[in-house]
């Protein structure tokens, strides 16, 4: 069995500037291993109210270099080496390690310094770590060096990041028991470079995982309209579809 908590929901300048959904990120424990997905604005804060120890972390992973996915990065890996050096890892986008063309890097030597291992991924590269083996998947987004993750351990854990549908994107989660899909917007209102509960649906409707996770959402995905959507989804695909809550915690 594998486990989600959801230290935020919210996605979009205005969503996150307000916190009208916390930012948080996602907490992934699988294979025994406890994982922080895309360390958000008030990560520390969050993890805090929702008894999550971050010092217990075995890893931490940043899809890609954008504000709401990686401020409390460098916190984050401060309290999973809290206990000693050279522990844990670190898992990125190239210009969140290294910086790209107008993206600086968004971790700092010292903080590099105390991991026991991190690296860069390109979409189609994989690694195996603490007994993980994880993929990077293409995005189409703002940030070129972007990606999403394939977490294959006892179970396997999707997570799209912040993409457009492409035709070529569902063949990196076929395998995936649980999908996170960062949705910002309903079907019929598309953003370029991010995914509405449209795209959701096709990627949904040919992965075809045992579970799906709406969440990243933007102002026009609030007040009931996840849920709306979610339901349209699941009943289109016959794929049982959730809209993630700030706090929700879910097995698979």
């Amino acid at each position: 069995m594998a486990k989600i908590v959801f230290l935020g929901t919210g996605g979009g300048r205005i969503v996150v500037l307000n916190q009208f959904r916390a930012t948080g990120g996602i907490i992934l424990e699988i294979s025994g291993k406890l994982l922080h997905l895309d360390p958000g604005p008030g990560a520390l804060v969050r993890a805090k109210q929702y008894g999550i120890s971050l010092r217990r972390l075995s890893g931490v992973l940043i899809s890609h270099c954008h504000p709401d996915h990686y401020t409390d990065g460098e916190v984050v890996i401060e309290a999973m080496t809290l206990d000693k050096k050279k522990k844990g890892f670190l898992i990125a986008s190239k210009a969140v390690l290294e910086g790209h063309e107008n993206y600086r890097p968004v971790i700092s030597p010292y903080h590099l310094e105390k991991l026991g291992f991190y690296q860069a991924l390109k979409p189609g590269e994989s690694v195996k770590v603490e007994g993980l083996e994880i993929l990077g998947t293409p995005t189409r987004h703002e940030e070129p060096t972007g990606i999403g993750f394939l977490i294959k351990g006892e179970k396997t854990f999707g997570y799209t990041s912040d993409t457009e549908f492409f035709p070529e994107l569902p063949d990196f989660f076929r395998d995936a028991d649980c999908l996170v899909i960062n949705c910002l917007r309903p079907r019929g209102q598309t953003w370029p470079e991010h995914m509405d509960s449209g795209g959701a649906k096709e990627l949904i409707g040919k992965v075809k995982p045992k579970l799906a996770i709406l969440t990243h959402f933007g102002m026009k995905m609030l007040r009931g309209v996840a849920e709306r959507e979610t339901r349209w989804i699941q009943e289109e695909t016959g794929v049982k579809t959730l809209a993630a809550k700030d706090g929700m915690q879910v097995e698979f």
